[in-house]
């Protein structure tokens, strides 16, 4: 499958940063993918959409072996289980709290943001950790969630409001 994916990059640089994305985080793409899909086909299937959708993010990937891009993976992987199962009329079973505790929240988890943001909706979660986290503009969000600009616009300025309640919850 890497050679399929290499063949589409250009240049050496951006061969090498794929290879070394893909080295460091097939097996958490594929640990995360078993959560939700119980066929290895759907699981391949997942895996490489979430791969497909690296490549088209790849420029705006700095250190291909970070704890960013290791949650920013996770993250992507986790979106495209959800979006296969929606396909099919199905509902994303499994709980992603355990995963995202692990693997997508900031470092400093134990901050009152870093509470906040765990216990938001998963797209407001998600919307804010790509905006804010991640540095993604609205339009590249739009991008990588497969959803039009405006919706991602949408849901940011939803994820700012949800997040902002919370926080004033947290107040009181």
């Amino acid at each position: 499958m890497l050679q399929v994916f290499l063949a589409l990059l250009n240049t050496a640089q951006e061969r090498d940063k794929f290879t070394r994305i893909y080295g460091e985080y097939r097996d958490l793409m594929f640990y995360i993918a078993r959560k939700y899909l119980d066929s290895d086909a759907d699981r391949e299937i997942v895996v490489d959409a979430a791969l497909h959708g690296v490549l088209r993010l790849l420029d705006t990937i700095e250190d291909p072996v970070s704890a960013k891009t290791k949650n920013l993976m996770a993250l992507i992987t986790r979106n495209k289980c959800v979006d296969l199962l929606r396909r099919r009329n199905g509902s994303a079973e499994g709980s992603w709290e355990e995963t995202a505790e692990q693997a997508v929240l900031p470092q400093g988890q134990g901050s009152e943001l870093s509470l906040a943001i765990a216990a938001m909706s998963e797209a407001g979660r998600d919307a804010i950790l790509l905006r804010y986290y991640y540095g993604y503009s609205a339009a590249e969000i739009a991008k990588l969630l497969g959803i039009s600009k405006d919706a991602a616009r949408k849901r940011l300025e939803r994820a700012k409001a949800e997040l902002k309640g919370l926080l004033e919850e947290d107040e009181r």
